[in-house]
């Protein structure tokens, strides 16, 4: 609803504040709106802190750049390892990073079933549907 909403994904952080008895097996990854699967930190098996965990770390992808960005936003918080493990997510906040503008607008399409694909069309959609109601406007002030 703002005039600088991001309309195309750059990059997006997730700024998480976690803490964990061996934070070495801590687990994230996350899913845009789009499906597009992220991982954010994978198993490091010389991180044996379990004090100090993540204090609003920022974690970020550049996997979702020319998405839209609207929609629902999956984390995913889990361990892996050899021994049981115990965490606290804390809080998490998602901050997206992008333009208004299509970065990818002279790009040719090759492949119907990739992001670029998809992207274009669900951008097409909208503009299509905001011609339509624009001309449906239009008409009805002419008939009253």
């Amino acid at each position: 609803g703002k005039d600088n909403f991001v309309r195309y994904l750059e990059h997006v952080q997730a700024v998480v504040t976690v803490n964990s008895t061996r934070r070495g097996d801590l687990n994230i990854n996350m899913t845009s709106p789009m499906g597009t699967k992220s991982i954010l930190l994978s198993r490091r098996p010389r991180d044996d802190d379990s004090k100090v965990g993540f204090d609003k770390w920022p974690f970020m992808t550049t996997h979702t750049w020319g998405e839209d960005p609207r929609g629902t936003w999956v984390l995913e918080v889990g361990f892996r390892g050899n021994q049981p493990q115990r965490g606290v997510l804390k809080e998490w906040t998602l901050m997206l990073h992008g333009t208004q503008s299509a970065p990818y607008i002279d790009q040719i399409v090759r492949d119907y079933q990739s992001k670029l694909a998809m992207s274009k069309k669900e951008e097409l959609e909208e503009e299509l549907d905001e011609a339509v109601e624009r001309s449906l406007k239009s008409l009805m002030s002419k008939n009253n």
